[in-house]
């Protein structure tokens, strides 16, 4: 072994449906995809290892810096105002005598 190589060998337990399904896709992988298998082990435990150093916990702050970054090229554009059409609350002559009759009316059952 050369002194800037670190080897370990790893067992599986194929009774294990976990281990058994990991055992698999290693003997199936595609070499000409991921060169060999053990460069794909070494990617995958890498990654693994990033997310944990990471602190794979998604806080609030954490999400706010992802939508920050990916929301940094996009370009947002507002519609064009929608004219508001102003309510006309004026009262006929006769709509107006009987609003009033009715506020009588109410205020008569206080009485």
């Amino acid at each position: 072994m050369r002194n800037n190589e670190y080897r370990l060998n790893v067992r599986f337990d194929l009774n294990d449906k976990k281990q058994r399904r990991i055992a698999e896709t290693l003997q199936t992988l595609d070499r000409k995809k991921y060169q060999s298998i053990n460069a794909f082990v070494v990617t995958a435990v890498g990654d693994y290892l990033d997310r944990l150093d990471n602190n794979g916990d998604l806080t609030l702050e954490r999400i706010r810096a992802m939508f920050r970054e990916e929301l940094q090229s996009v370009s947002f554009v507002s519609a064009a105002p929608q004219e508001k059409n102003a309510l006309d609350t004026s009262l006929t002559e006769e709509q107006q005598a009987e609003n009033d009759d009715k506020v009588l009316d109410a205020l008569a059952m206080f009485m």
